[in-house]
């Protein structure tokens, strides 16, 4: 399902713009508002691209339909890049939409240290790099998986939370579920991974294919959205007001909070490769067992104006 197309308002170029399809991570949200901004700003037309964005029927499938040629960009994890390199999946990282983590373990009232969670239930969507991050968190007050139990919850996270079913769950994300937990009076308590052991990461980055991660045209996407990035820092409420217009089914309390939660999270610089980080989170994926085989950054990740790491 297209859930958007250009609309720069902007004059044509005298050349025809190329597409650029991109594959979401989920349903269009909020932390989409630079790719939105950037449409808005006439940035991509400016460039000489012309941005579909495309909502997938099965989140877990965007970067794999971008490996095997069906789009040429999908959102993705990096916290997810490791396992996909390992498996051997000819994709590269070649920017960055949100450069913060979101991923939170948010716990029931009553809940007020790590330490409280020895004996309790867990929810997880996503075996791997939800254990690996887990097991830190527990870890850094000296507790280990051993001393929780872990269900999954199929990517239910809020409604296991709300229902009693969990004590706790983890790949919540601090600007959606745990928003809407708090408008919905809920009063969760939130862990940040970060903050007990977990290198930083970036939340939402952009793969290609590993032989168009060089395209002109993602280099122009890149640069196009760095743009619109600038103009969504400086008018938020102006391309907010746009994108309630063009998608009337964000119109709510929940994506309004979102909206402003996002801001300070969003790249500024979407084609910066930032090596150390990612270095250091594949290092950790290796500690903890997640990816078994020492990865070059060159077999992952890429800056797409220069190619090197």
């Amino acid at each position: 399902m297209v859930v958007t197309g250009p609309v720069a308002r902007a004059d044509a170029p005298e050349s025809t713009p190329e597409t650029v399809t991109v594959i979401l991570d989920w349903f269009l949200n909020a932390d989409h508002a630079a790719l939105l901004a950037a449409e808005y700003s006439g940035a991509f037309r400016r460039h000489g691209v012309q941005v579909r964005l495309i909502a997938p029927a099965d989140p877990g499938s965007p970067a794999r339909l971008v490996a095997a040629g069906q789009a040429d960009l999908a959102i993705s994890y990096q916290t997810q890049l490791g396992m996909l390199a390992e498996q051997g999946i000819p994709l590269l990282r070649v920017g960055t939409l949100i450069d913060t983590p979101l991923d939170t373990l948010i716990a029931a009232p009553g809940i007020r240290s790590l330490a409280d969670l020895k004996g309790r239930t867990i929810g997880i969507s996503m075996a791997g790099v939800d254990d690996a991050v887990l097991a830190t968190m527990l870890g850094s007050v000296g507790l280990s998986l051993s001393d929780v139990r872990q269900v999954n919850v199929n990517f239910q996270l809020e409604q296991a939370l709300m229902s009693h079913s969990v004590d706790a769950v983890i790949g919540a994300t601090r600007t959606y579920e745990l928003i809407d937990l708090q408008q919905k009076g809920v009063s969760p308590v939130a862990f940040y991974p970060e903050e007990h052991g977990v290198p930083l990461n970036d939340e939402l980055i952009f793969v290609a294919a590993r032989d168009h991660a060089h395209d002109p045209k993602i280099v122009r996407f890149m640069a196009a959205l760095e743009e619109g990035t600038n103009t969504l820092l400086n008018h938020p409420d102006m391309i907010l007001t746009q994108a309630l217009h063009d998608h009337p089914e964000l119109d709510t309390p929940l994506n309004r909070a979102a909206w402003t939660a996002i801001l300070p999270r969003v790249c500024k610089q979407p084609a910066v490769l930032n090596g150390r980080r990612y270095r250091a989170f594949m290092a950790f994926l290796r500690e903890r067992g997640v990816v078994r085989r020492e990865l070059d950054l060159s077999a992952y990740a890429v800056d797409p104006a220069d190619g090197t790491p």
